[in-house]
């Protein structure tokens, strides 16, 4: 049943956006309120085999023609591959250095000639370490005190400026259809004491908090803006850092692990599973706050 709202006072209509609910959801489908077709995304850190992929997986099953930012072109050329063979959508990979603002820059602007707007955006590109100059990931895990400035920076840039300057230049986009979704990868570390972790748990406190600001900002633009925390998800680097006990990587998992209380660990499916619920109207008023998907770690 459809509500009768033409009684109300036309100022007060306007004054709640009543005109704007979408009265029609009772009569879709679920199926049908997760569908994205037709929409266009881009993912950050989307190569590989780790979260970015997953999502550019889970979303393109659901319709979405993706559009991979890494700096790797490697890993994103097979993740593009593979989606687009898998699940019979277009999707293509533009190179970016999100901690870059010039390349974060040429490549929206890339895309928007390609495409002409931007639907929907994934921030997530990040991580506790960082690419190398030969393409090597390295790890940054150690006491504050004893952190070099530099691998400080680095951490700071992929993790919290990245995500800023990548949602800096896609949001004068949103802004002027009237219409977006920002869907920013934090972390549980973000929300607990992990140690040889401050300055990645500092940056992805910082993402839950812009989230939540930038939420403020731009929702009565139609620009919504949430948020996602996973917690130990276990991929390759996971697979690396359990198989040496001695490592620092290793003791951090593992007062990580103490905290879950789920029993496990996860795997990278389920944290996208959960970025592409958000990214569909089936999510879409879940607006201005950072989702766990932790097994309990910070919850």
């Amino acid at each position: 049943m459809t509500l009768d709202i033409s009684g109300i006072p036309a100022d007060v209509v306007e004054r709640y956006a009543l005109d704007k609910l979408p009265f029609d959801r009772p009569t879709r489908p679920t199926a049908d309120l997760l569908r994205l077709d037709g929409k266009r995304v881009v993912v950050t850190g989307g190569g590989g085999g780790g979260l970015g992929a997953a999502t550019c997986h889970r979303l393109a099953e659901q319709g979405a023609e993706i559009a991979v930012f890494d700096i790797s072109a490697a890993a994103a050329l097979q993740t593009v591959d593979e989606v687009g063979s898998r699940w019979n959508v277009p999707a293509r990979f533009v190179q970016a250095d999100v901690g870059d603002p010039d390349s974060v820059q040429a490549a929206v602007d890339d895309l928007i000639a390609h495409w002409g707007g931007i639907d929907i955006l994934v921030n997530n590109a990040g991580g506790s370490g960082s690419v190398g100059s030969t393409g090597e990931k390295v790890t940054h895990h150690g006491p504050f005190a004893e952190m070099d400035v530099e691998e400080l920076l680095t951490v700071v840039r992929v993790n919290l400026v990245g995500m800023m300057l990548v949602t800096r230049a896609v949001l004068p986009h949103m802004i002027s259809a009237a219409s977006g979704r920002i869907i920013n990868v934090a972390s549980e570390g973000g929300k607990a004491v992990i140690p040889d972790l401050a300055v990645y748990n500092a940056c992805k406190a910082g993402v839950i908090s812009f989230t939540r600001n930038l939420a403020g900002e731009v929702g009565v633009q139609g620009v919504t803006v949430a948020g996602v925390c996973p917690g130990i998800m276990v991929t390759e680097r996971t697979v690396q850092t359990l198989s040496d006990p001695s490592n620092r990587g290793f003791a951090s998992l593992d007062v990580g692990f103490a905290k879950v209380t789920a029993g496990r660990c996860s795997v990278t499916d389920e944290v996208a599973s959960l970025i592409a619920f958000l990214a569909s109207d089936a999510g879409g008023y879940v607006h201005g706050t950072s989702v766990s998907a932790g097994g309990g770690m910070a919850d």
